[in-house]
């Protein structure tokens, strides 16, 4: 009877230690799954906080592009700088918030406009040379060119050759609307993308370039006769000016003083240069690229925004047309090239 109580007194401690493990083990998944909850629920309100904040930022750019197209059409000042304060860096800091906003406004209307390939625009071989120039600048296989120009042209037979790759798919046939649709395009990899990003856009097919803002590589394409020394030369005398400073000199106020620069008449005065059309130029902006990068909590979330502000003021448009939230903290300096 003495042995039989001990076997009995045995098998309830191993009972209760087993109880016990099983408590302990179903207290710790529930602790886990309660840091994980905490966790999925922090980060999802930090995304949320982040994406009001990022929407508010776009809302201020908005504004502040607004503001001074407003001002341009009150003084007769019909032009866009890059010596303007809307192209200089916006940081904030909300305390409360705790976050830190960082702004970047681009004029993309300073870039080159892949769409100028496009059958539909008004001289699309010229734009293949020009891009063809550009990419050979930039230390880039020139031929993506003519593989930029096959992609928007309809029925065009080496089109056929995207159906040939593992995964197949078709050309567009169409206009850009987003550069990055650039990667598609056969020998395009993502280091050339990267390499050529900074100096391109997708817009309409009839948009003119601001001279006004444009880097030395895209001008210097525009003409094989002009050389990036020549066309650093030229843009010197124009984005010399400070943020919000010498507004109305450092600047070409209309494209026919381009054509009057020491530089560049020369080009455009040749017998028989058709390259060079004041149609292709501007010196006022509608299209703009604001980068803005939300840090939240040692979190980082950057978006783009494509807006367009309407010169005409019967049909005044101050909207976003495309946003992108797969940017990185890496953007919002390396799109950035013409600064104050």
């Amino acid at each position: 009877m003495h042995s039989s109580s001990n076997r009995e007194t045995g098998l309830a401690l191993i009972t209760v230690l087993f109880i016990f493990v099983l408590v302990s083990m179903l207290a710790i998944g529930m602790q886990q799954r309660q840091s994980m909850d905490i966790a999925q629920a922090s980060a999802t309100f930090n995304q949320t906080r982040a994406q009001l904040l990022l929407l508010s930022a776009e809302d201020i750019a908005k504004a502040g592009l607004a503001f001074d197209g407003d001002r341009d059409s009150k003084n007769n000042e019909q032009w866009d700088t890059a010596s303007e304060l809307w192209n200089q860096p916006f940081p904030l800091e909300l305390k409360e918030e705790g976050a830190k906003v960082f702004v970047n406004v681009r004029d993309l209307q300073g870039l080159f406009n892949l769409n100028w390939l496009s059958p539909n625009a008004s001289n699309s071989a010229t734009a293949t040379e020009r891009l063809q120039s550009l990419l050979s600048e930039l230390g880039l296989d020139p031929s993506i060119a003519n593989n930029v120009k096959n992609w928007l042209t309809p029925q065009y037979s080496a089109n056929f050759e995207y159906q040939n790759m593992e995964p197949a798919y078709r050309a567009s046939e169409q206009p850009f609307i987003h550069p990055s649709e650039l990667k598609l395009v056969k020998g395009v990899d993502q280091a050339t993308y990267d390499k050529l990003e900074p100096y391109i856009t997708a817009l309409p097919v009839d948009t003119s370039l601001n001279i006004n803002t444009a880097p030395a590589e895209v001008l210097a394409s525009w003409d094989s006769a002009l050389s990036l020394s020549d066309s650093n030369t030229v843009l010197s005398k124009i984005h010399s000016g400070k943020c919000g400073q010498n507004r109305n000199t450092a600047l070409f106020k209309t494209v026919d003083e381009l054509w009057q620069d020491t530089t560049i008449s020369p080009l455009v005065s040749k017998q028989g240069q058709t390259s060079w059309d004041k149609g292709d130029f501007t010196v006022k902006s509608q299209y703009f690229s604001v980068l803005i990068q939300i840090e939240l909590e040692g979190q980082f979330f950057v978006s783009e925004a494509i807006i367009r502000r309407d010169l005409d003021p019967n049909n005044a448009f101050n909207g976003v047309i495309y946003r992108d939230f797969s940017r990185v903290p890496n953007d919002m300096t390396r799109l950035k090239i013409v600064n104050c």
